[in-house]
């Protein structure tokens, strides 16, 4: 594509043009044969395509790869883009705390090491004072785990959350996670409404559907009597499969809580619970 053309189709989606040195760091890899699907696909009609141009042209800033060089990253432009198209404003948001030295960067530090960017930091004395760049915990099942974390969506600046799957990694030692390769579903608001309906055993399950920029993802939740089974799926990937016990809903159906009761905070919890049982008595799955 000519640089004229692409930087039409940037500033159609308002997006900051970027230069020819800047393209050249894309040529010849898969990073940038994605770039240019996304632009035409984007100039085509589709709007999906809009978050996977603008993780790729704010990988391709100078300070984002000098932070990332920083603190030691071998990481590849493919496996960069990779990552920020798959955590947006997550990747982006720990970048910046570490690059203005917030509180918050010792944290947003061990997030990049999970994702496999930059190498384990040796651990801190003492973790007083810092905090993660959002709220998360893990959900650990026999072969495969989730990360809940909460997150806002991009569009409208609602607060919502996200359930994150990576499966386990062969090997002796203690058990670990290949987070590196996990499958991203971000719930809409109407979708956190279902789940913590699920969570609260109002529905049996729930299936959400054609999540991601290509519309490949999907997350179904049952509610199973002892237990509740998450399974998050992927075109061409393996899905991630976890129970998950009653103990461990409860943080789960609490960030819910949290997230839905600051988009309307006017409502109290239980109007939330009211609202859930109104939807699910309409609902043609109980």
């Amino acid at each position: 594509m000519k640089l004229s053309e692409i930087t039409r189709i940037l500033a159609e989606a308002s997006l900051p043009s970027v230069s020819r040195d800047q393209l050249l760091e894309l040529a010849g890899t898969h990073a940038g044969k994605q770039f240019q699907a996304a632009l035409l696909g984007f100039a085509g009609g589709d709007r999906q395509r809009r978050d996977e141009i603008e993780a790729t042209v704010r990988v391709l800033d100078p300070t984002v790869r000098d932070t990332l060089r920083r603190l030691g990253s071998t990481s590849t432009v493919d496996q960069v883009v990779a990552a920020a198209c798959r955590e947006q404003r997550r990747f982006f948001d720990a970048l910046d705390a570490i690059a203005q030295r917030t509180p918050r960067a010792a944290t947003a530090r061990h997030y990049l090491a999970e994702l496999g960017m930059v190498p384990v930091a040796p651990a801190p004395c003492s973790d007083v004072g810092s905090a993660a760049p959002y709220y998360s915990f893990k959900i650990v099942s026999t072969g495969a785990a989730l990360c809940i974390a909460e997150a806002q969506t991009r569009a409208t600046r609602q607060y919502t959350v996200n359930v994150e799957g990576a499966v386990a990694l062969s090997g002796s030692g203690p058990k670990t996670f290949d987070w590196s390769s996990k499958i991203v579903v971000q719930l809409t608001v109407q979708e956190a409404y279902q789940t913590l309906a699920l969570l609260e055993n109002k529905l049996s399950s729930v299936k959400f559907d054609g999540h991601g920029p290509k519309h490949d993802k999907s997350l179904h939740i049952e509610f199973q009597q002892s237990h509740y089974f998450v399974r998050a799926f992927q075109r061409g990937r393996q899905a991630v499969a976890v129970s998950i016990r009653p103990v461990d809903a409860i943080p789960f159906k609490s960030l819910l809580y949290k997230q839905l009761l600051r988009n309307e905070s006017h409502l109290r919890i239980e109007d939330i619970k009211a609202m859930l049982d109104q939807m699910a008595s309409m609902s043609p799955v109980r």
